[in-house]
């Protein structure tokens, strides 16, 4: 049967409604490729290409990403609920207005991602590389960014709610003295 949660699958395929229900997808090649609207339920996708791919408003429910390559996906709109990603590099991904409840990101790379407008809800990014990512106006509760490189992070304001290690506080200074409107003088000698 098509969509038996145990199918090993050479490519994304979705049936006529634009879904993919069930499978594990290994190896896929979809650079470019338009998922746009697609839904996806109880699907690993392992070692997949999906750089530039197109996932705007599509809907991810109890979905894990393995090793996956998806610089510049384009996943604005989507909807994330229960998704795991390991070990994925997702840098310049795009999940600006994006719903993400209950998402781990685990050892992933996510640098210059955009989360901008996006509600964060129960999301973790241990071992993530942040570096450079836009968090402005997002949503956050419960979101856990410890462990994760979060240099040049950008909408630090908007990370009310959210909980960090203590080592990187200092990094995250600038920021948060931005966001407040506290000024930062050198002492004169």
């Amino acid at each position: 049967m098509d969509g038996e949660p145990g199918l090993d699958l050479e490519r994304l395929e979705l049936d006529e409604d634009g879904e993919r229900i069930g499978g594990r997808v290994v190896g896929a090649r979809h650079a470019g490729d338009s998922f746009a609207r697609a839904r996806l339920v109880d699907v690993e996708l392992v070692r997949c290409d999906l750089a530039g791919c197109d996932f705007s408003e599509a809907a991810f429910h109890r979905v894990r990403l393995v090793d996956c390559r998806g610089i510049g996906i384009e996943l604005g709109g989507a909807t994330w609920r229960s998704v795991g990603v390991v070990d994925c590099r997702l840098d310049d991904a795009n999940f600006r207005t994006a719903q993400l409840t209950q998402v781990r990101f685990d050892g992933s790379v996510c640098a210059r991602a955009d989360f901008g407008s996006a509600r964060l809800d129960d999301v973790q990014f241990p071992a993530c590389d942040l570096a450079g990512a836009d968090f402005s106006n997002a949503r956050c509760s419960n979101v856990d960014l410890r462990g994760a490189r979060l240099d040049g992070l950008q909408g630090v304001g908007s990370l009310r709610g959210a909980t960090i290690g203590v080592d990187q506080l200092f990094g995250l200074a600038p920021g948060l003295a931005a966001a407040t409107g506290l000024r930062v003088i050198a002492e004169q000698d």
